[in-house]
């Protein structure tokens, strides 16, 4: 089984600064995921995004309509799931949370609260059928 807060360690350690400059746009999310005992970390490889593993190794991974934007005036809402490794095509994927507006481009903004995005992710967590806690 993955060793998730070793993995964690060596992807920050490896943070150059891009990864800083979106830790520094995006640090309350960081810190309410890890609140929470999920082991978040920035991801910059095609776009940017918070992950964070589960204990179980699966991974949530928080963006908006696509990427999140570096400018967070930008931001239009949350889009979280949980898929079971940082891979193109994973075998699935759960949509655990999503207040991005439905049409993008209309100016509107979808909820920004963290609390109602990481009571989804804990609740999600402890009954997906595909975590190992769940199962």
């Amino acid at each position: 089984m993955l060793d998730v807060a070793a993995e964690v360690a060596t992807i920050r350690a490896a943070y150059g600064p891009d990864e800083r400059r979106v830790l520094a746009a995006y640090g309350d999310v960081h810190a309410a995921l890890e609140a929470a005992g999920l082991r978040p970390y920035v991801e910059t490889r095609g776009g940017l995004a918070v992950c964070a593993y589960a204990e179980d190794g699966t991974l949530l991974v928080l963006a908006c309509e696509d990427a999140l934007p570096l400018n967070r005036d930008a931001l239009t809402g949350w889009h979280l799931s949980h898929v079971p490794e940082d891979e193109p095509g994973a075998a699935w994927r759960c949509v655990v949370y999503d207040s991005v507006p439905a049409d993008p481009g209309s100016g509107e903004v979808g909820d920004l609260r963290l609390l109602p995005l990481v009571d989804a992710a804990k609740a999600h967590l402890a009954t997906c059928s595909r975590t190992a806690r769940a199962a």
